[in-house]
Formats: C-alpha cells, sequence, structure tokens
C-alpha cells in the first residue's frame, strides 16, 4: 500500500478516534466516584478551606487549584459532570500528543507515529483509566518532562531542560505517586550528568525553578497548619494503602481490557532488544518500562488507573521497535487498520452502547445534585461518592470504613462518628448502608466502622427512590440558604 494512502487513511481513523473519544467517553459515560472526589474538593478549595487540614486528603493538589475557578463557574449546572469528562478526554489527547513527540525524538517514522496515536486514542481501557483525577494531569506533565528532557539531549538548549523539569515537578504536584517513577528518571539524568550529555551548569539552572516553587508550597502548607499533616497523608498515609488489600492488591485487569494483553507481553521482549541495541533514549524507556510493569506486578495494581501508565509505555515500546525496526509492508499496514477498526467496534459496544442505556437511570450524584444546595450537609456512602457541592459533616468525606479508620489508626485525625454528626448538623441526605472495615472485609471478615442508628434514621429520614439514599424529612429541612460574606448558611 502505498505510503500517501496508508496516511491518509491512518489519519482518517485518528480524526475517527478522537471524535469517537468524546462522544463516548467524554459526552456518554458516566462520572463515577473519583471524578466526583476531585470536583468537590475543587470547590472546597474555591470556597477557601485549606486540604489537609480543614478536610483529609491523600493526593497532591495541583488539579484542585487549576480547575477551582471553573468548577465554580459550573457549579450549579447539571453539565459540570460531562464538561469534566470532555475536559479530561482533551488532557488525554494532549498526553497522546507529548508522547508522539518522544517517538518522533527517537526516530519513528511519520506513518508510525499517526499509527501509534490512533491505537491509544482508540483504546477501550486507557479513556476508562484516564479521567477526572489527578493521575490523568500527572500523566501530561510526565511525558511533557520527558519530551523537553529529550529535546535538550539532542539540541542542549538550556531552556528545554528548564522545561523538563519544571514539568516533572508538576507531575509530581499533580500526584506524588510519580515518585515511584522519578527514581528511574532522577538515575536517567545522573547518568547523562557523569557522560557529560548534561551540562553540570544548564542542571543547575534547571532545578532553580522546581526547588522555589517546592519551598513556596512546602511554606504555604506550613503557615496554614497543614504541612504536618499532608506528610502524614501523602506519604505515611499512601505507603500503608497497598497493606489494606490483600486478595486484590495485586490484580491483573479483566480479559474486558484485551490491550494489555496484546501489547504488555510483546512490549516485553522489544523492549529487552530495544535496552540491548537502542540508544540512550530507546533504553531510559525500557526501563522506565521494566520498573512500571515491576510496580504493577509486585507492589500496587488494584484498580485499572494504577495499571494504565504500564499500557501507554507498552503501545509506545511497541511503535518505536516497530518503526525503527520493521518494514510496513502491506500486510502489516492491514493488521493495524483491522485492529484500529475492531477497537472502535469494541468500544461502541462495550462502552457506548452500554453507558447509554444507563442514562435512561438517574444515578445517586445526580438525584444528589438535583436535591441538596451549599447550605445543606450530605454524607457519601460505602464505596460511594456522591457529594459535589454540599458541605461535609465530617473530616473524613471519601471512603468511610477505609480511609478514615487508617487515618484514625496513622494519628492524622480520629474517625468520624456519623450518628453524632446525623444529629448535630442533620445532613439532607444520606446513605443507610453499613460501613464495613475495608482492611478486615479483604480478609474474609466483617466488621462495622459506622451503621446508622434505625432511631435515628426513622426519626429524621425518608427513604429515597434511589439505592439506599435517606432524604431527610421537610419538617427538619431549613430555608433560604445564602452567602454571608464568609460561609453559606441558612437564614431561618
Amino acid at each position: 500500500m502505498q505510503t500517501k494512502l496508508s496516511n491518509i487513511i491512518f489519519r482518517a481513523l485518528l480524526i475517527i478516534s478522537a471524535i469517537f473519544a468524546i462522544l463516548v467517553y467524554g459526552i456518554t459515560v458516566r462520572s463515577n466516584g473519583d471524578n466526583i472526589e476531585h470536583l468537590h474538593e475543587s470547590w472546597l478549595i474555591w470556597k477557601g478551606l485549606v486540604p489537609y487540614r480543614d478536610f483529609f486528603q491523600h493526593h497532591n493538589p495541583l488539579i484542585w487549584y487549576i480547575f477551582s475557578p471553573l468548577v465554580a463557574l459550573l457549579i450549579n449546572s447539571k453539565h459540570i459532570f460531562m464538561i469534566f469528562n470532555i475536559i479530561s478526554v482533551f488532557i488525554t489527547f494532549g498526553i497522546v500528543f507529548y508522547m508522539v513527540q518522544i517517538l518522533k525524538k527517537c526516530k519513528v517514522n511519520k506513518l508510525v507515529c499517526i499509527i501509534f496515536a490512533c491505537l491509544v486514542l482508540s483504546s477501550y481501557s486507557v479513556f476508562y483509566s484516564t479521567d477526572f483525577r489527578p493521575d490523568t494531569l500527572m500523566y501530561l506533565f510526565l511525558f511533557i518532562g520527558i519530551d523537553y528532557l529529550f529535546r535538550y539531549l539532542d539540541e542542549n538548549k538550556l531552556s528545554s531542560i528548564v522545561i523538563s523539569f519544571f514539568s516533572l515537578f508538576l507531575s509530581f504536584l499533580s500526584s506524588q505517586k510519580i515518585i515511584l517513577n522519578m527514581v528511574i528518571i532522577v538515575l536517567f539524568i545522573i547518568y547523562a550528568l557523569i557522560k557529560n550529555k548534561i551540562k553540570k551548569q544548564d542542571f543547575l539552572y534547571a532545578i532553580i525553578l522546581p526547588v522555589l516553587c517546592l519551598v513556596f508550597f512546602l511554606s504555604y502548607l506550613y503557615v496554614n497548619d497543614a504541612l504536618s499533616i499532608y506528610i502524614k497523608s501523602n506519604y505515611l498515609f499512601n505507603a500503608h494503602i497497598p497493606l489494606i488489600f490483600k486478595q486484590n492488591r495485586i490484580v491483573f485487569p479483566p480479559l474486558e481490557y484485551y490491550e494489555f494483553y496484546v501489547f504488555v507481553p510483546i512490549s516485553i521482549v522489544f523492549a529487552i532488544l530495544l535496552f540491548k541495541k537502542g540508544d540512550i533514549k530507546e533504553k531510559f524507556l525500557s526501563v522506565l518500562f521494566f520498573e512500571e510493569l515491576g510496580l504493577r506486578l509486585f507492589y500496587f495494581s488494584a484498580f485499572l488507573h494504577y495499571n494504565v501508565l504500564l499500557l501507554m509505555l507498552s503501545i509506545m515500546i511497541f511503535a518505536i521497535y516497530v518503526g525503527k525496526y520493521f518494514k510496513l509492508k502491506d500486510g502489516v499496514i492491514f493488521i493495524f487498520i483491522a485492529y484500529i477498526l475492531f477497537s472502535l467496534g469494541y468500544i461502541y459496544k462495550n462502552a457506548y452502547l452500554v453507558e447509554k442505556k444507563r442514562l435512561e437511570h438517574k444515578t445517586n450524584y445526580e438525584y444528589v445534585f438535583e436535591n441538596t444546595n451549599f447550605c445543606d450537609y450530605v454524607i457519601n456512602g460505602y464505596y460511594a461518592v456522591y457529594n459535589l457541592k454540599s458541605k461535609d459533616p465530617g473530616f473524613y468525606s471519601i471512603l468511610l470504613g477505609q480511609i478514615d479508620v487508617l487515618g484514625d489508626k496513622l494519628n492524622i485525625a480520629p474517625k468520624d462518628n456519623l450518628n453524632e454528626l446525623i444529629v448535630k448538623y442533620k445532613p439532607k441526605i444520606i446513605s443507610s448502608g453499613i460501613y464495613w472495615n475495608t482492611y478486615l472485609e479483604e480478609r474474609g471478615r466483617k466488621n462495622i466502622v459506622h451503621w446508622i442508628d434505625r432511631d435515628i434514621l426513622n426519626k429524621y429520614y425518608n427513604p429515597t427512590s434511589v439505592g439506599d439514599l435517606y432524604m431527610l424529612k421537610k419538617e427538619y429541612q431549613k430555608n433560604n440558604c445564602v452567602f454571608d460574606g464568609n460561609t453559606w448558611r441558612y437564614e431561618d
């Protein structure tokens, strides 16, 4: 097949894949608990609350600060969930763009770069994992940082390494979990310094901005009495999270996410070959791939989104090896076309049609959104996050039964008594379900952490038509929600 015709076909598939991604994952797919959690934290930031001190969190805060103005602008719009799904899709487009730039610096030809972009943008697994959460922003800045580091190696421009180091810092500020991958990046930078591929003077200039920003960030936390609890919540706490899970600590993606079983095994072989005969960039990417593979096989991979970086790196390794060491004959081109068309059909059947059917039923977060305001309090359920714009009565608000139990154990803050909070604040909506101890549940034992007293439930609440949600009885509800210049409160 002629190169020109191949380019036209794959460019068309790329456009179709991008439009399909917006339609399916931006417009049709519903938000999940993680999305609601981080939209809610963005709203809390806009209201002036200080993370870690005023509410529990165990992620770095960049995504909340970046998007808090837009969340505030859209906070009363029912379209806020869809808009942020679309934003997440475009952030993923940005990730793919910078991954393609990295491929070009590895001398991968243009056609394979386009095929690579099609493979990622038509991936069922990638878009289900890169929704509105800190990880998605973390991946974007990670690949920007790697791209500009490679630019520096090619051009020795100071601006490139400055942008690289700052982007890597922003990746860390998005989510502290990138520290595990930063080990490989730091070792690579040290190696490049030793081999004089990075000038020592340029290195010193490049670390100034990240160091100053880090000092500013830590000073902000210190001044607001949040530094100590930040360290406990983001590092000590997160180090203990894998210990909660026993049976589900290491979980291979279900066969539904077939791309893992297509690309990861092949890329293990290709990464070994690239490490043996590739240049310094290819060796670096191979080591980064193997480190990520090791983390998912032996450290923690309880949820799909923990595996998505491995998948993206494996497709990248695959593209580098194919682009540099394979001849794209007509048969190979047809295989790629068939695979991409199959992937798009798979998304249509297993994502679009499934999610479209779910649109017929109201979700718990939609019900809560429609029936609460800024003055109300809401308590999230067990493994259910649905509070976007209302107040949290306690310090802990998400994954109750897991997060608060561990936070209490590590002396971050004592877990809340939900019954006492309900009597004191009378939340507009609560869950009547049981909040189990996740650590013990993972070990086959049932232990109740929170259980709403039936007398309290019957006195103050009526059941709703949505799941186990209960609504505060009319006689206990208040009216006239106003902003008094400091906080939202009811006048009566």
